[in-house]
């Protein structure tokens, strides 16, 4: 068997020397300012201590990964483009990459170290990964969320190096598309500054076995493979990562010994079975306690620590959200014309005719639907609404869904293919997979907010990519939306819409009902299920027909009072996500933003009675916390 790579963190220098000396032989990690671990001061490197850990490191003949792995605001990239600069010069092995404006720079300076797609990529399948190639990474670290026969599949198929999580901290949450942190406190999971609401107790309602009490529903317990490393390495992965940047030696230095022996026995006999002492010791050694993962399935009831009895302390609690009141209007300012545009998605044929007549000219359909929503578009509901498209002037555009592992590859292949024979005027791709899928179909390609463009950068890498159109990442703040509005009509903002704060493979419904070990029964569809937390606010359930569960901020999002800031700004495209919304509803919503863009288009400030009755519709809440 070729060589598998051992991959440890470090936090600070004293935890780097434990870890080589452990065995590693690879260490990630990262500066001060650029990386995703900075909650601890303490923590993180100098840069005169990474370059000496590269020197260090490369005497052992061990290698050094740095996490340039955040997503960045448009003020962040001046500072990195030289520390980009620095990373090259000490020699390091590789960079860590979640955003491509990492990409976009390393190619314009010419810089020749080694690309590792980040997990925060989301990287789930096959045709992600060859993207991921063409653009130059030497490696991709897979998500956390892929079953052995999916990386298999994969390897297969590809050239990239393959990366794995072996042993550490695991959210629930598929990597990259989790802003429920945003959205309760301005702290984006993806900018490395999450508050863990994942590891809060709730209440389940709607359960067919309700528990009644607050328990943990979302605390998932801690990855641990080391039982599956010979299937893995069988499966082509080669290099196996610890996680733990913000742990100190001590934890460390053990599990490191373990799979490094584990590793070594492998390299010399390839059937050689897990040893049990060595697995018992890292029980012994666990904070939470352990699950595969989906390495072998789905996780269960069994993979969630419920009594958070295991739970370290972490010092955040929920908090009672505000949602917008009457008072919160904003007398508008005169503005100069603004000619902006609207742009809806709609989920039914009823909601299609109900906006018919309100001018709006382009609709998106999406091509998946929450199980709770009704079923899929059928190719009659699609010829049906291009005759309306067409007999209205109207445009229509496919979004794919924002996860795409490999198991559902040759499904969005399939669709793909037979939606293309529809005249749509481009595809949303909410990820990399499904971006190279339609490009091969030669269909028009637009960047979803799930691509998380956060600058201006990464979206001008993106339309040199041949992108149409951009949408900015729903974790953008006012300073990069400036910057972003330089795109013109190459930018999108979505302003008016439900706010999914995170994607799970762990269905809650289906965990606690009576037979929840038989075959699932769609016990999502029996009553709405939300979590609550301690203030009653309710995290409302959602299902796709992959059975994801989409778990929802409690009010929608309702940007309405910015939309004269954005304009003036630059900004000429706005978006509505109404697929949720009653016909009826969402063609009045659509009929106060489309009077606002009238009336900035001749200079008008938006009148407060619009805003009011924006309020009135929607009894259980809005906010604006984006901004």
């Amino acid at each position: 068997m070729r060589e598998l790579e051992l991959l440890a963190p470090a936090g600070k220098w004293e935890v780097l020397e434990a870890v080589a000396e452990a065995g590693a032989d690879a260490v990630y990690c990262g500066d001060k300012r650029f990386n995703m671990r900075m909650l601890k001061p303490g923590m993180n490197f100098t840069p005169e201590e990474l370059q000496d850990a590269a020197a260090y490191l490369h005497q052992q003949d061990k290698k050094l990964y740095i996490t340039v792995n955040n997503l960045y605001y448009d003020r962040e990239l001046s500072e990195l483009r030289g520390y980009l600069d620095f990373v090259q010069d000490i020699g390091a092995d590789g960079m860590i990459v979640q955003d491509m404006a990492v990409v976009a720079l390393a190619q314009e300076m010419g810089l020749t170290v080694p690309l590792h797609a980040s997990v925060q990529m989301g990287v789930g399948n096959l045709a992600a990964v060859q993207f991921l190639e063409e653009q130059g990474f030497t490696r991709a670290i897979l998500s956390k969320n892929l079953s052995l026969a999916e990386i298999k599949s994969i390897h297969q198929n590809c050239r990239l190096s393959l990366e794995f999580f072996a042993h550490g901290d695991l959210c629930i949450a598929h990597t990259g598309q989790c802003y429920m942190s945003s959205y309760l406190s301005g702290a984006s999971g993806n900018r490395g500054r999450c508050i863990k609401p994942c590891r809060w107790a709730y209440r389940l309602t709607g359960a067919a076995a309700d528990p009644k009490e607050f328990s943990y529903h979302l605390a998932h317990h801690d990855l641990c493979v080391y039982p599956y490393l010979r299937e893995l390495a069988r499966s082509g992965v080669r290099s196996f990562k610890i996680e733990g940047r913000m742990r100190e030696a001590g934890y460390l230095t053990s599990i490191i010994s373990v799979y490094r022996q584990a590793l070594d026995r492998i390299m010399s006999d390839p059937e050689a079975a897990p040893d049990p002492e060595d697995h018992q010791l890292l029980i012994n050694h666990r904070q939470r306690d352990f699950t595969l993962g989906n390495l072998l399935e789905r996780p269960g009831r069994e993979a969630i620590g419920l009594d958070g009895s295991r739970e370290p302390f972490f010092p955040t609690e929920a908090r009672p959200l505000l949602s917008l009141k009457a008072e919160d209007y904003q007398p508008q300012t005169v503005l100069a014309p603004c000619q902006t545009q609207l742009r809806v998605k709609i989920g039914s044929l009823d909601q299609m005719r109900g906006l018919l007549g309100s001018g709006v000219k382009e609709l998106i359909i999406g091509m998946e639907k929450m199980r709770q929503e009704g079923s899929n578009w059928t190719r009659q509901q699609l010829k049906t609404a291009f005759d309306l498209a067409a007999a209205e002037d109207i445009g229509l555009f496919a979004e794919t869904p924002r996860i795409i592992t490999q198991d559902n590859l040759d499904p969005l292949r399939k669709n793909l293919k037979a939606w293309s024979q529809f005249p749509w005027q481009g595809v949303i791709a909410n990820e990399y997979g499904a971006w190279k899928l339609a490009g091969e179909m030669d269909m028009a390609v637009e960047a979803g907010y799930g691509l998380n463009v956060a600058n201006y950068e990464t979206a001008h890498w993106l339309l040199n990519q041949g992108a149409a159109l951009v949408t900015a990442s729903l974790e953008t703040d006012r300073n990069s939306l400036r910057a972003l509005a330089a795109l013109g009509e190459k930018l999108e903002v979505l302003v008016q819409g439900p706010l999914c704060g995170m994607i799970t493979d762990y269905c809650p419904a289906r965990s606690w009902s009576d037979d929840s070990a038989a075959d699932c029964k769609i016990h999502c569809l029996k009553t709405g299920y939300a979590l609550m937390d301690c203030y009653e606010q309710a995290f409302k359930i959602r299902t796709d027909w992959q059975c994801r569960n989409h778990i929802y901020f409690p009010y929608d999002l309702a940007l309405f009072n910015h939309l004269p800031g954005m304009a003036a700004a630059g900004i000429k495209r706005f978006r509505i996500d109404g697929q949720f919304y009653h016909p009826q509803l969402l063609r009045e919503v659509v009929e106060i933003y489309q009077q606002a863009i009238a009336d900035m288009a001749q200079g008008k400030r938006l009148e407060q009675p619009s805003y009011l009755q924006l309020i009135e519709l929607f009894p259980d809440g809005l906010t604006a916390r984006r901004l």
